[in-house]
């Protein structure tokens, strides 16, 4: 019976933070409130105030549900080999890129987190993840620019530091376009060539 009530538990907590997403892409985070997520999740706005304490702490659970895009990069370069470093880093873009192409769920969080949510000082939580996200990516991508250039595989009029940035731009430029224009972009296709345009910029 305990196990039963566990389970009910979380397949309530999942409708509401499913629901969550619906209504935050929708509407937006601050013209949310708990009673439409609960309406749309079908259940009281008791049981949304039983899992979550308040919207922010239901808007930090949703969006703890999906990866960022940096961190789908970071968790390619942490599978990958370094002994090309210039060819391990756009694989990590491209697969970041794909993963938000095709993932419906990433394009609505995303969208959420980028488009749609007005950082007040209560959303603290959600900007250190993103802001701890870009500064490991910038790092790692910095670390392996560092080692081409070292292999002499990376143009003289590139540093290190300024092609980590630059990469990390583009990045981050592609995937809100694509979030703001949805059908009109397509990250598969224009996102990917823009990719290989900039690492084909990095080569001596």
């Amino acid at each position: 019976m305990a196990r039963k009530t566990k389970d009910e538990a979380e397949k309530t907590r999942n409708a509401i933070l499913d629901a969550a997403e619906r209504v935050f892409y929708a509407n937006g985070v601050t013209r949310t409130s708990l009673e439409q997520i609960a309406e749309a999740a079908g259940v009281t706005r008791g049981a949304v105030y039983w899992h979550f304490n308040d919207k922010t702490e239901l808007c930090t659970a949703m969006m703890m549900r999906v990866f960022l895009p940096h961190e789908d990069m970071l968790a390619e370069l942490a599978a990958s080999p370094s002994a090309a470093p210039l060819a391990d880093l756009k694989k990590s873009c491209l697969h970041a890129l794909k993963l938000m192409s095709t993932d419906k769920r990433r394009q609505d969080v995303c969208s959420i987190m980028f488009l749609r949510c007005e950082y007040t000082e209560g959303m603290a939580s959600i900007m250190d993840r993103r802001t701890e996200c870009k500064n490991r990516m910038l790092a790692s991508s910095e670390k392996l620019l560092t080692l081409a250039r070292k292999q002499k595989a990376l143009a003289a009029h590139w540093s290190p530091r300024k092609a980590a940035v630059a990469l990390q731009a583009l990045m981050t430029g592609l995937i809100i376009g694509a979030l703001e224009q949805r059908d009109g972009f397509d990250l598969a296709t224009t996102g990917a060539a823009c990719v290989e345009a900039f690492f084909k910029s990095l080569k001596p």
